[in-house]
Parts: structure tokens; C-alpha cells; sequence
């Protein structure tokens, strides 16, 4: 949908037993307790869409991109894998959605 290559800066993370997708912005060292652990501050993408989900026998996970709007903070530790979030404007939908390529 646009000419700009999209970068390797989305990832899915174990979190609390479940996986949410994630871009992240930047990567850093901080020392807590004489430990030093690595953190990554990253924007959550929204829960997958649940029409689309069930029509595709649960096969198209898309979800919406929140920006700055829904940041945390999670160590690097909780990254699973490193996955692409590919805009699409899918038919019935008024807004641009992110489908997942693992």
C-alpha cells in the first residue's frame, strides 16, 4: 500500500501465558539490582479482529496500530520470534488493518 519498506521491528511476545504482537521503538541496557537486563519500549498492537478471524477459520490475524497510544516497557526476554505486520485495507472495513506474516 506505500512505497516505504517496512523494517524487521515487529515481534511476538510471551506474555503472562498469551502472545501479543508489538513494534518496537528502541532497545536498552539498564542495571536493577547489580543485574543487568535489557528492555525494549514497544507500541501493542490491538487484539486481533474478531470477524475477520472467524470468517478465515482462523488463518488472517489482523489488528489495528495504536502508535504512541499504547506503549510499554517488557524485557527482551519475552521476545518469541520476529514477525511482519503488513498493511491492508480489507473489503467491508473502513480502516487500514495489519495482517500477521510469521
Amino acid at each position: 500500500m506505500s512505497k516505504q519498506p517496512r523494517m524487521a521491528r515487529n515481534v511476538k511476545l510471551l506474555l503472562d501465558g498469551g502472545t501479543t504482537i508489538v513494534e518496537v521503538y528502541f532497545y536498552f541496557n539498564m542495571t536493577i539490582h547489580s543485574q543487568c537486563k535489557t528492555f525494549a519500549m514497544v507500541s501493542e498492537y490491538s487484539d486481533p479482529h474478531q470477524e475477520l478471524l472467524q470468517c478465515s477459520f482462523h488463518a488472517v490475524f489482523t489488528c489495528h496500530y495504536h502508535g504512541d497510544t499504547s506503549l510499554k516497557l517488557t524485557e527482551a526476554s519475552t521476545i518469541q520470534s520476529v514477525v511482519a505486520m503488513v498493511p491492508h485495507q480489507f473489503l467491508g472495513i473502513n480502516s487500514i488493518l495489519f495482517y500477521l506474516i510469521e
